[in-house]
């Protein structure tokens, strides 16, 4: 039988705190997110809506409009699923927060990293690190086989070499990669999940249409260009419409929208009880 034997001269608070590094949370959070068959569900979720209704478009790409020669962006026809792939990894990010409150297993987390900024810092950089590629492999996956069919049906298609192509699949990618966090700051925010989805969809989906719907003309576009998703689209499409902002502008906008939440999320989990 082995016997540990502890050095006296090493206090036993410095003990405790020498473990609580931030590699050391980022593996327990990596341990939860791959535990958890839900986040994988959810992001393999994604990743097939994401291919399929943009093959979906592209198969079906002419077939109720005779205009069809004269689309100036066969990329955006293939990244159509963009929108829907958002909501699935937005939940994905709230639950990877909410869950944990639902559950009162945040207890226990916030106990061993009693500053807890480097929780949400480990989950945040854990999300990003498991959305981001997946889906970045997927809208190159969905892009060359959706322009394969628009060539294959004498429809104008991209190659991968076109001006502005690479930077929509990434631009596709960082999107639905900042609604996740987005998803994440505000599950952290609401602690239920419920209330963190509903937010997020209204917020990312409705919103906007529904501001096309009430606004008054003078007012929308000076409004609507500023939410989200029209801040995502003036980098994320190849051919933006005129009434957004410029590319540059937009992702600004867009990266406030995904860091002001993330940062009222930190104060929040500093100065609230769990």
């Amino acid at each position: 039988m082995s016997t540990t034997i502890e050095n006296p001269a090493v206090p036993k608070q410095d003990k405790v705190k020498a473990k609580l590094t931030f590699a050391g949370v980022l593996r327990s959070e990596w341990v939860k997110v791959r535990s958890l068959r839900s986040s994988s569900f959810t992001l393999a979720g994604a990743a097939v809506i994401l291919v399929a209704i943009g093959l979906i478009f592209a198969a079906t790409f002419g077939s109720d409009s005779d205009g069809a020669n004269g689309v100036t962006d066969p990329t955006g026809v293939t990244l159509t699923g963009g929108m829907f792939a958002q909501l699935i990894v937005g939940v994905l990010g709230v639950l990877t927060i909410s869950s944990e409150y639902s559950t009162g297993m945040i207890r226990s987390t916030l106990t061993g990293v009693p500053s807890r900024i480097p929780v949400l810092a480990g989950k945040v950089a854990i999300v990003v690190t498991v959305v981001f590629p997946v889906m970045l492999a997927s809208a190159f996956v969905v892009f060359f086989s959706g322009q394969a069919i628009l060539s294959g049906k004498g429809f104008p298609s991209a190659k991968i070499g076109d001006a502005g192509v690479v930077a929509a699949l990434f631009g596709s990618a960082v999107t639905m990669t900042g609604v996740a966090v987005m998803g994440l700051a505000l599950g952290a925010l609401m602690r239920n999940t419920a209330a963190a989805i509903s937010t997020l969809v209204g917020l990312v989906f409705i919103v906007p249409g529904l501001g096309s719907l009430v606004l008054p003309a003078s007012w929308r576009d000076d409004f609507l260009k500023f939410l989200p998703s029209n801040a995502s689209d003036a980098f994320a499409l190849i051919t933006p419409p005129s009434n957004l902002l410029s590319a540059g502008a937009g992702a600004a906008v867009f990266a406030a929208w995904v860091i002001v939440p993330l940062l009222a999320a930190a104060v929040g989990l500093r100065v609230r009880d769990v």
